[in-house]
């Protein structure tokens, strides 16, 4: 293993301050019960436990274990996918615990995990609902979904996970919120209503509210943030018109893209945007190519993140993301439009 994998390995264990107090208060814990259950300990033996604390603390800060202590949930990892268990650990350990429930009369809403970058943020989440319903539709979503915040605009969606039982009242559930600045370290207010089902099949309408209802709650959206930033500040040609690609934040989960035009009302023109494929599905009409060091390659076809204009300040935002987390560490190039741009990690 080089130097520089063996640098990254232990950036990726490494917890953050919060995640170590955690760590330490739990083990201050295990501590006390077991003083309690051995009241006739010799005080060798206290020294004994006091040294394995701190042993423990230590190694808690430096080693795998801390990663392997700390952990995705179990359905989220699946739902990131993660390319190698380097990836793996590295994100466990950037992700943040909520555990927070509100509920009503129709049903309960658990925050469990959030994990983010510059400009995506993912959050963990599972409905239950009452006893006797049955939630079973190949997609769910918020009907109504709003963040009391000073965002400047944000745009959600929801991804329906795997929980390994289709047929009882619970759901897994990811939001995905994109934002044009980082949500890490946050409170924010949230409010969910009417949780709503899809029309059989891929291409099924969001025209039915199965389970009414409001939920409301704030938390902290503490997460590590994934991105690299690269400053590009080069011109590029997009369908004609000139524009210049300012800066490349890319992350595991996604890559944006910034760029300045005083054409923007023509590039979105000629772009004609969001031409839909299917009645879920539309082509990226800006589409980035990842060239990767082993020389594959791929590009975004179908349009899966969002793109916003600001017409005031000529500047805009194209954010890609990926049915799985990419291998960020591996990319040797970004392609858009007409030229290429190496990406040193």
């Amino acid at each position: 293993m080089s130097n520089k994998n063996i640098n990254r390995l232990f950036e990726a264990l490494t917890p953050k301050n919060e995640q170590k107090e955690k760590m330490f208060h739990n083990i201050l814990v295990r501590s006390q019960n077991e003083s309690k259950r051995h009241r006739g300990f010799t005080p060798v033996k206290r020294l004994r436990f006091a040294v394995l604390s701190a042993v423990l603390m230590v190694c808690l800060t430096t080693t795998a274990f801390a990663a392997a202590y700390m952990g995705l949930d179990k359905t989220f990892l699946n739902f990131l996918n993660p390319v190698d268990n380097e990836q793996a650990q590295y994100l466990s350990n950037g992700a943040y615990v909520v555990d927070k429930q509100v509920a009503n009369e129709n049903g309960t809403l658990t925050i469990k995990q959030v994990i983010g970058d510059s400009n995506l943020t993912y959050v963990l989440m599972d409905f239950t609902a009452p006893e006797g319903t049955v939630l079973h539709a190949d997609r769910y979503r918020f009907g109504d979904t709003t963040i009391s915040s000073k965002l400047g605009g944000y745009s959600i969606g929801y991804h329906v996970l795997d929980d390994g039982n289709p047929k009882d009242n619970k759901i897994s559930l990811v939001m995905n919120i994109q934002t044009k600045k980082s949500l890490a370290g946050q409170t924010l207010h949230f409010t969910f209503k009417d949780l709503q089902a899809a029309d059989p099949g891929p291409r099924g309408l969001f025209n039915e509210t199965v389970i009414p209802g409001s939920w409301e709650t704030a938390f902290k959206l503490d997460f590590k943030e994934y991105s690299n930033l690269y400053q590009i500040d080069q011109n590029i040609t997009m369908f004609g018109y000139q524009a210049e690609l300012k800066t490349i934040s890319i992350s595991p989960i996604s890559i944006s893209l910034k760029i300045e035009s005083s054409t923007l009302s023509e590039i979105f023109e000629a772009a004609d945007s969001l031409r839909k494929t299917g009645e879920n599905e539309s082509l990226d009409n800006f589409p980035i190519t990842i060239n990767y060091k082993d020389g594959t390659s791929e590009t975004t076809r179908i349009f899966t993140g969002s793109t916003s204009a600001d017409y005031l300040t000529n500047q805009m935002l194209t954010i890609k993301k990926f049915k799985n987390v990419i291998n960020d560490k591996e990319i040797a190039s970004i392609v858009f439009f007409d030229k290429e741009f190496p990406i040193h990690n």
